[in-house]
Parts: structure tokens; sequence; C-alpha cells
């Protein structure tokens, strides 16, 4: 009997580590426009007719925040222009055009699946918190625009082979366009003398012409 209810709590254990996971469907429903686009309903303004993207799903660790982007962060533990303890948990580079990124996923200039799979999936995670996306207009740096979405509560009881929690960048919008910009740089003091010193000596020399 002993032996029975132990191979049964065994099996129970097991099975409840292969129905747990994380399973989302990472995608864009309607597209992406570039961040001059006036409005979201139509026009040529595709974000991939003039940009490429970096295309970022990130775990919003354990502080339940989605901390802020930089940058100038690349080659951390946790995945580039993130901060933080969040997590880049996927990325996706599509080139300006639309085409394949390095996932095998394939996407039109409107950044909408041609191909691959969308899904991202990991059947062992079973830690409770929130996900979010990040679209960025070609190769972040100062003044460049992203955008990003809402926190997501993650549904960590998908079973292996069960549908994927949606999560789609456009799902209330009906589109989406980077709407955030990196401040542009400062010059620095030194820098700001100079251009006043040329500036001075500009308004002096007009002024003896």
């Amino acid at each position: 009997m002993k032996k029975v209810l132990l191979g049964s709590m065994i099996l129970l254990a097991a099975v409840s580590f292969a129905s747990a996971g994380v399973a989302i469907n990472w995608t864009v429903s309607w597209g992406a426009y570039d961040h001059n686009a006036a409005d979201l309903t139509g026009g040529s303004n595709a974000l991939l007719d003039s940009y490429s993207a970096i295309w970022q799903l990130i775990y919003a660790g354990v502080n339940n925040v989605a901390d802020p982007a930089d940058w100038a962060q690349v080659g951390g533990a946790n995945g580039d222009y993130v901060t933080g303890d969040d997590v880049v948990w996927g990325q996706r580079n599509i080139p300006q055009g639309g085409g394949t990124a390095a996932d095998g996923t394939v996407w039109n200039n409107w950044m909408i699946s041609q191909g691959g799979d969308v899904n991202y999936v990991n059947w062992t995670w079973t830690t409770p918190g929130s996900v979010y996306q990040r679209v960025f207009e070609g190769t972040p740096g100062p003044g460049t625009w992203y955008f990003e979405t809402e926190l997501v509560a993650l549904d960590t009881t998908k079973g292996e082979g069960g549908h994927s929690q949606l999560f789609p960048l456009d799902d209330e919008n009906g589109g989406f366009q980077p709407t955030e910009q990196f401040p542009g740089v400062i010059p620095e003091p030194a820098t700001m003398s100079l251009l006043g010193l040329g500036a001075l000596a500009l308004a002096i020399r007009r002024r003896r012409a």
C-alpha cells in the first residue's frame, strides 16, 4: 500500500511539473507604424519601411516593474537595453523592409507574421510574474524611438502542447507606433564653451564687416 501511495505521489508530482510552464503568443495583429505616423488607420508608414527593428520579450523581474530602457546597456547578463532585474527572454532582430529574424520567424514590413513559430515557450518556467515587450526603431541610441507595452501577468499553468497565452503588441489599439524617445546627447561644458567662443567670434567678425 505504501509503495502504491508513494508511486501515486511521484506520478502526481511529475504531472504537476509537466503541466506547468509558459507559452506566449508573441506577435503583432494589426501592424507596426513608425513614430512619424499621424494615426494608426492607414497610409504607408510601416515601421520597417524606414527602419530595422529590435523586438524584445522581457520578464519584469522579481519587482514586477518594467525598469527603464537604456540604449547604452549592451552585453549584460540579462540582455541588451534592459536595466534592474528585468530579463530579455527572447529577441527578434528584423531587417528594414521585413524578412527573417534570428529565431527563424519571417515578418513583412508591418511586422506581421509570414512564417515560423510566433510563440515563446518554456515548459519549465513556474515563477509567477509579468512580461512586457519593447520594439526599438533601428539601433537604440540618443534621440531614437521605441515602443513599450503594459505588463501582462504570466499564466504559468500552461500544459505542454496546450494553447499559448495570447500576448500581441496591439490587441487594443489596432496597431502600434513608438511613442518613447531616448534623450539626445547633451554637449559637455567644454564643447559648449567652444561653441560659444565660435559664435562670439562670428558675431565680432560680422560687426567689423
